[in-house]
């Protein structure tokens, strides 16, 4: 165990609300989003169990994470903002650039009062430091993480893993965070170059620079968990001689993995037991996205809040479609709008131009470069209507990182409890309520009780649809 263990426990100021009934958990998969739901499900006192499939070394992976603030608030919020900033380095600006020829196309400082609003802070650091933080915790928390524990078969109906080795496993509810191909299913800055089709995006960590480049599809499918294979400089092809250096100097890399828009999954939760999926088995994201590893995490944490309020076990399958309902949404929105940002960064053409032109515009007028406010007087300065538009698409981007860094998952969790969880609860205690007085009333000639009706909580929710409109880059 890591250093990292002490602090996480000692830390950790919020005493949540704990369930009544405590229940069984298997999370079959053991990365981030295991790791982080395992961990909110302890704070809340359930048993998990988390099976992995890899070694611990194989596990913690390698490459950089972008911890945006809705994601580090949840982990301020666990008790983990010493452990995390022992090694993360806290993000003040992005710079951007041309990826052709490395000229700085102006910067964009975080606006201190989204921080604030948001509670949390934007943080970079690799992979492997996030784990550690995260398996600690959990591992401090009660929590059993089985690494080297491949899983051959999953039963929903009965809740029943099956071990490659036979044995078998069972649990009230199987969580599956074993990614898209599961059985399941310090004041720095980011660097980003825009190019014609491509893009790099580079950032600090600990001792190394994580390089994540965005080139066209040449019909290689890696996949994360890959042993790295490729080198950059083939892949990198055009890249400007100032980036050069660094290119040739980067070890091997994993992929390509290709940027795919998948097709949703209609069901999270399995009709015929209590399986449900999160993470990247539900919902996978474009790889080297911002919101990836928060929405997996964001998953575990309104799982874990919805069963903080558990006190029967007729509540698991209703908490199960509450937690599909509150996501879906949420996730459907957030990945459509990392893809339009991998598609503005690789724009081509005269898409490009008037990106740039806007970009040029604002920084020469010493303002943030997708500032809201420069976006109005873009029009005006630049007489070009082009890049005025563009320049008010960029402003709308940043809104929207607004309203996505400052949503709280677990207030959301937590209002759909006050709002339909309590009121089906009382629904049911007044007609069980009903019910005994009638059949008090009517013992003497012979009445019998009527059963009480169900409550489905999922069915009497309002349904969220999302309507995504489809880009081409």
């Amino acid at each position: 165990m890591s250093a990292s263990a002490e602090s996480s426990v000692s830390s950790s100021g919020n005493a949540p609300l704990q369930a009544q009934l405590s229940i069984d958990f298997v999370v079959v998969g053991g990365g981030i989003a295991g790791l982080a739901c395992a961990l909110a499900l302890r704070r809340v006192g359930h048993n998990v169990q988390v099976l992995e499939r890899a070694s611990y070394d194989g596990a913690r992976g390698s490459g950089g994470v972008r911890v945006p603030p809705n994601l580090s608030k949840i982990f301020f919020h666990w008790g983990l903002r010493d452990a995390l900033l022992r090694t993360a380095i806290v993000t003040t600006k992005l710079d951007f650039g041309r990826y052709e020829s490395g000229e700085n196309l102006g910067q964009h400082a975080w606006d201190e009062q989204l921080l604030k609003e948001s509670r949390g802070s934007y943080l970079i650091l690799s992979h492997a430091d996030l784990y550690d933080v995260l398996f600690d915790a959990a591992v401090a928390r009660g929590a059993r993480v089985r690494h080297g524990c491949a899983v051959a078969g999953i039963s929903a109906e009965g809740g029943a893993v099956t071990l490659a080795g036979g044995e078998v496993l069972r649990a009230d509810v199987v969580v599956g965070a074993d990614g898209e191909h599961g059985l399941a299913r310090k004041e720095e800055y980011l660097f980003t170059a825009f190019g014609s089709g491509h893009a790099i995006i580079a950032y600090p960590m600990t001792g190394k620079i994580a390089i994540q480049v965005y080139a066209p599809d040449d019909g290689r499918a890696g996949h994360f968990g890959d042993e790295p294979c490729v080198d950059l400089s083939g892949i990198a092809d055009g890249i400007g001689e100032i980036f050069k250096p660094a290119i040739a100097c980067a070890r091997k890399a994993i992929g390509p993995i290709p940027i795919k828009d998948h097709t949703d999954l209609e069901d999270w939760v399995s009709e015929d037991g209590a399986l449900v999926l999160i993470g990247e088995a539900a919902h996978p994201f474009p790889p080297s996205t911002i919101q990836g590893t928060a929405m997996a995490v964001e998953d575990g944490a309104v799982l874990a809040k919805l069963f903080s309020h558990l006190s029967c076990p007729r509540q698991i399958r209703s908490f199960l479609h509450a937690f599909q309902e509150l996501r879906q949404a949420r996730v459907r929105a957030v990945r459509a709008g990392e893809l339009q940002a991998t598609f503005f960064m690789t724009a081509d053409g005269p898409d490009a131009l008037i990106r740039d032109a806007a970009m040029r515009a604002k920084a020469a007028a010493g303002r943030n470069v997708l500032d809201a406010d420069a976006a109005k007087h873009g029009a005006e300065e630049e007489a070009v209507r082009g890049a005025a538009e563009a320049a008010a698409a960029a402003a709308a981007k940043w809104e929207e990182y607004r309203i996505v860094f400052g949503y709280d998952c677990e207030d959301e969790a937590d209002d759909w409890w006050v709002q339909w969880g309590l009121l089906g609860e009382r629904a049911r205690e007044g007609t069980s309520e009903a019910s005994d007085s009638e059949e008090g009333a009517g013992s003497g000639s012979g009445a019998r009780r009527a059963p009480a009706p169900r409550i489905d909580f999922a069915s009497a929710m309002t349904s969220v649809q999302v309507v995504e409109h489809s880009s081409s880059s």
